[in-house]
């Protein structure tokens, strides 16, 4: 796909952000909405189209599943490697520190991810992506406050996050997969049909979401723009260049730079709220990433 392609499909997106930030402005969306449609995405929609994706005229291979999960649990043991060692360099507040390295680590993989790679690459991106989900939830809910808070958050595993909703559906597609099952063509069709509301439904909460978000007060901020170049831009094109040394297969590679190119995860601002934390550093790095994606993922895409 061209620059031009990736950019109007882009563009199509960030409007549904911005539709989501005049539905808050007008009262039509609001903390409480935002609270109880999110948990209607990833509990009920975003595994529908998790499920969809392998409901197609062509499958997913069994032997995807192996080469997808294991880079990116490799990936994850790089960025969490890079992030300690390049966010001391970006920010000297001590307290923003944590906010720092979570971000870079941690991309919007279901919110942004999935309508992103739908859009580029159709279908069975999500399924890669869905898989790359298992170690991000696993990783994002123990790591994740701890991180923030710069090892002053208590540690804490749940067993109940590796059986969320949309892993659960993830472990039934490889199921499919593996068994190379078709679903009969109503089912098949209820499911798009479900899933399909993710899309549209987590770019208006995204956009209702940064409607708090004190923009002037971010304009201001030049160590913001860094994060935000390394993030977008800088950590992807490392990833495909070790992807390329590698053996990993291109159709892989590709899906995975777009997928680790996401702005950042905006279940960062969820765990600064749950937890009492600060949540104004993680408020802008949202802000402003998924703003600059949209030129980002584009030129990305050439290098593809």
């Amino acid at each position: 796909m061209s620059f031009l392609d990736t950019l109007s499909q882009m563009s199509a997106l960030f409007l549904m952000v911005l539709i989501g930030y005049g539905c808050n402005r007008l009262g039509y969306m609001d903390k409480d909405f935002n609270r109880k449609f999110s948990s209607l995405i990833l509990n009920v929609t975003a595994p529908f189209l998790i499920l969809s994706s392998v409901m197609g005229e062509v499958l997913p291979k069994p032997e995807d599943i192996a080469p997808v999960l294991t880079a990116g649990v490799l990936t994850y043991v790089f960025l969490f490697i890079f992030s300690f060692l390049i966010s001391k360099y970006i920010c000297k507040d001590p307290d923003a520190l944590g906010s720092y390295r979570f971000m870079l680590i941690f991309g919007n993989i279901n919110y942004i991810g999935f309508p992103v790679l739908d859009a580029l690459f159709g279908t069975t991106a999500i399924f890669y992506a869905a898989v790359v989900t298992i170690p991000f939830n696993i990783l994002i809910f123990m790591f994740g406050v701890p991180i923030i808070t710069s090892g002053k958050g208590k540690f804490h595993f749940n067993w109940r996050t590796i059986f969320s909703p949309c892993l659960c559906t993830t472990y039934i597609t490889i199921v499919i997969v593996c068994l190379q099952a078709r679903m009969p063509r109503e089912i098949a069709e209820a499911c798009k049909l479900v899933g399909s509301m993710t899309v549209p439904g987590s770019l208006l909460i995204i956009g209702s979401t940064l409607a708090a978000v004190p923009v002037l007060k971010m304009i201001g901020n030049v160590r913001m723009y860094i994060l935000t170049l390394i993030k977008l831009l800088a950590i992807p094109c490392i990833l495909f260049a070790c992807y390329k040394l590698s053996p990993l297969d291109d159709k892989y590679a590709n899906v995975l730079v777009i997928l680790f190119g996401m702005p950042v995860a905006s279940i960062g601002t969820m765990l600064c709220l749950k937890n009492n934390i600060d949540g104004t550093t993680m408020s802008e790095g949202t802000f402003l990433t998924t703003l600059l994606s949209v030129l980002s993922i584009p030129l990305l895409a050439l290098i593809l």
